[in-house]
């Protein structure tokens, strides 16, 4: 018998190499501040911003009082790593948000799959509903699914942008189980490649896991991930 019936995945780093798109990304945005690309520099931008994020999720990131509305609050949090980036440039609120735009918007230019991404969904569709769950812009992450060709094979998406809340955090999955048809946690498998988002989110939040864990790195022992695998085609094998 069948034991999922819903596979919620994650997308950047599990179905799209976020690191290609990142950088692309990057290149853009800093020639706005007529900065030149070098790969140190866009080490340095992915620790911070991976820093960044983390805190955020932790819950541990105040906010101003005056941010009310979820865009204002979606708005702040974006713009603002970018101040606190560049800030030996003394940019301006406005001019972060601008740079903010087009980071976002050109995350979902330079798309690359992951190996075996759409054959994978390809098949799993016959007998799965498939859910994105990312963490990532909705604009980006919608690009991303489409020039990666994976629309198709896909129920929704739900990212951290339209819920104001990130995984691992109870409110980004709460928003995503009302919209979700099949209402039986027990039959839900959520895929990614974070120990601290994804398994820690499924975790935390009644779901069983698959850590997708390509380069083989040791698992700490308060993650518990149901599946792991190393390559998505183990996947199938796997349910």
């Amino acid at each position: 018998m069948q034991k999922y019936t819903t596979l919620i995945f994650d997308l950047d780093d599990t179905l799209i190499d976020n690191c290609q798109s990142i950088k692309y990304a990057f290149k853009i945005m800093i020639n706005e501040l007529g900065i030149s690309f070098s790969e140190d520099l866009f080490k340095k931008w992915q620790k911070f911003d991976t820093e960044y994020w983390h805190t955020w999720e932790s819950g541990s990131m105040d906010k101003p009082n005056t941010i009310i509305t979820l865009d204002e609050k979606i708005t702040y949090l974006r713009a603002n790593r970018f101040i606190n980036f560049f800030n030996n440039l003394a940019v301006d609120f406005a001019k972060v948000v601008k740079l903010n735009e087009i980071y976002c918007c050109m995350l979902g230019e330079n798309i690359i799959e992951i190996p075996n991404a759409r054959k994978l969904l390809q098949e799993l569709k016959l007998n799965y509903e498939i859910i994105i769950a990312t963490n990532g812009p909705r604009g980006a992450a919608i690009n991303k699914v489409m020039k990666a060709k994976l629309d198709n094979y896909i129920s929704f998406i739900v990212s951290s942008e339209e819920v104001g809340f990130s995984k691992p955090m109870p409110q980004f999955f709460d928003f995503m189980f009302n919209k979700i048809e099949n209402k039986d946690k027990s039959k839900m498998l959520l895929i990614g490649d974070s120990l601290t988002t994804d398994v820690l989110g499924g975790m935390k939040n009644g779901l069983d896991t698959c850590w997708f864990n390509p380069n083989n790195l040791p698992i700490k022992e308060k993650y518990m991930p149901t599946i792991t695998i190393n390559n998505l085609l183990q996947l199938k094998k796997k349910l």
